[in-house]
């Protein structure tokens, strides 16, 4: 299968947990804004035809700015984005150029998403409609209600979602207006596809695709970019 492939960078959190004045996105990280990681990586990527950006009303021209130049390469558009992350990345999809195939979605708070899980994610999509990446939990999970544990949850049962999740582009173009025409919220785009009744795929995520939330994140990723190129 020859695939036509955009990636969504989903910039447009507000990054309240961060405690940041600036764009989280555009906070340094091993010597480049956070976003310019994750982009330079995606733009690596043949099947990768063109990113569009979802940034907050205000930033775009300094995402714009923050990207590298492989990446301004393939932007073809910088879109704004809703008052939750399903509306922004539905935003997004209804910027796709025409012949695009597939779908990545991604969030610029992940800077140390690596080649070989773009790969390994474009490479489920030979045979699978929907595919995200997942790690297995090591902590023990509890449901907790009223601050008092409820339940312990078996966590052999649960594993932890990340991004790029990889779609067919008609098929999450489906899903969202379908979601949005009946006012289905979540804050995953698997989750569009299964309320559809239609399989997900899962393959291996890996543990340092951690996601920038806090502060003290920061240096966590820091470690994981020091030395690389991309």
């Amino acid at each position: 299968m020859v695939m036509t492939v955009a990636a969504l960078i989903m910039a447009g959190g507000s990054g309240e947990r961060f405690r940041s004045t600036a764009p989280k996105q555009l906070v340094p990280i091993a010597g480049r804004p956070m976003i310019a990681w994750s982009a330079s990586v995606l733009a690596s990527v043949p099947q990768v035809a063109s990113i569009i950006l979802v940034t907050p009303s205000g930033v775009e021209m300094s995402l714009t700015e923050a990207m590298p130049p492989e990446a301004s390469r393939k932007v073809r558009a910088v879109v704004a984005g809703g008052a939750t992350r399903q509306e922004s990345v539905y935003n997004g999809l209804k910027s796709l150029p025409g012949g695009t195939t597939h779908v990545l979605i991604h969030d610029a708070a992940r800077p140390c998403m690596s080649h070989t899980l773009v790969t390994r994610i474009l490479d489920s999509l030979e045979t699978h409609d929907a595919v995200i990446p997942s790690v297995p939990i090591t902590d023990t999970l509890v449901r907790e209600v009223d601050g008092s544990v409820d339940a312990i949850v078996d966590r052999a049962y649960v594993a932890g979602v990340q991004t790029p999740q990889g779609f067919r582009a008609e098929l999450i173009l489906r899903a969202h207006r379908e979601a949005a025409a009946r006012g289905f919220q979540t804050s995953d785009d698997g989750s569009l596809v299964l309320a559809l009744g239609l399989p997900v795929h899962t393959v291996a995520g890996e543990r340092s695709n951690l996601k920038v939330t806090f502060a003290e994140d920061v240096r966590t990723a820091e470690a994981h970019l020091a030395g690389r190129t991309l």
